[in-house]
Order: C-alpha cells, then sequence, then structure tokens
C-alpha cells in the first residue's frame, strides 16, 4: 500500500555498492499478517503466498538494520520508503534516522530533459541493466548504480 501509517512492508532489500559493483546484498519478505490486494500483487509481482512463511517485521527490520550498519541509504522517491521503514521502526521502539540520498530529486535537478522521473525510464536513460521494477533489492540495486553518474554530472 501507500500509507505508512496503516499499510505493511512485504519486501525490504539494501545493497553494498563499491566502485560502481555490488558488494552485498540484503533481501527479505516480510509477513504483513493480512492479503495483499490485486493492485500490490500486480505492481510487485509478490503474492500471498511467497509471503506465507516470511519473517515478521520485527524480525526483518532488525536484520536490514544489521546489514546497513548505519551507512547513508539510497533510494528514489527515499521518503516513501525511509518513511515505512521509519514507521516500522517506531511500532517497534527502535531509533532510526538515518542519512539518505534521493535519486529522484538527483534526477529531476540533473536530468531535467527527461520530464519523468520513474526508476525504470532514469534506468533506461542512463543505460543501466534491466532490472525487476518493484523488487526491492532490484530497486536499490538500481538507484546505486544512479550514483556515479549523477555524481559525475556534478563534479563536471
Amino acid at each position: 500500500g501507500l500509507q505508512q501509517k496503516h499499510d505493511a512492508i512485504t519486501e525490504i532489500g539494501a545493497v553494498v555498492i563499491k566502485n560502481g559493483k555490488i558488494l552485498e546484498r540484503f533481501q527479505t519478505f516480510v509477513n504483513p499478517n493480512r492479503h495483499l490486494t490485486p493492485e500490490i500483487i500486480s505492481l510487485t509481482g509478490i503474492t500471498d503466498a511467497m509471503l506465507r512463511d516470511a519473517p515478521q517485521l520485527k524480525e526483518a527490520i532488525p536484520a536490514f538494520l544489521d546489514f546497513v550498519a548505519g551507512r547513508p541509504l539510497v533510494a528514489h522517491n527515499a521518503e516513501f520508503d525511509i518513511g515505512f521503514i521509519r514507521e516500522s521502526c517506531r511500532k517497534l521502539g527502535i531509533d532510526f534516522a538515518p542519512t539518505y540520498v534521493d535519486t529522484l530529486i538527483l534526477a529531476q535537478n540533473l536530468l531535467p530533459e527527461l520530464g519523468k522521473y520513474k526508476l525504470d525510464i532514469v534506468a533506461e536513460h542512463l543505460q543501466l541493466p534491466a532490472f525487476q521494477h518493484h523488487r526491492a533489492s532490484d530497486d536499490a540495486a538500481t538507484c546505486g548504480l544512479f550514483l556515479p553518474h549523477f555524481f559525475q554530472n556534478v563534479i563536471t
């Protein structure tokens, strides 16, 4: 869903990228303890069956936080994703105040010619490899691969 206070995380993904290469990957489904809507199933390809035996939020969030280990986060339309993590941490009584970079804002400012800035549109423009859009670790990897392009744009 789209509402942080009422909807639930179904998948968390992250990657560690160094020099344009993915060094580590984290991915977990999260059991939302409710049925997914047809819209979410269509958008993500995630089904209720895939989530049935997935970890609960109280297990998934600490595992994610251990993986990121305080590193800066990168996301496209970051406040959406960070907001869900922040709300989940609040429910679990975990402090969460990350440093993060929003590739949507970078794309809007550095690629004004695009006009539309969905993750897949920006990735295609930057000639990045195809990826499974709306799947957590693929989206995370794509966002990370945006950075060298954007930072090169800022520096030159």
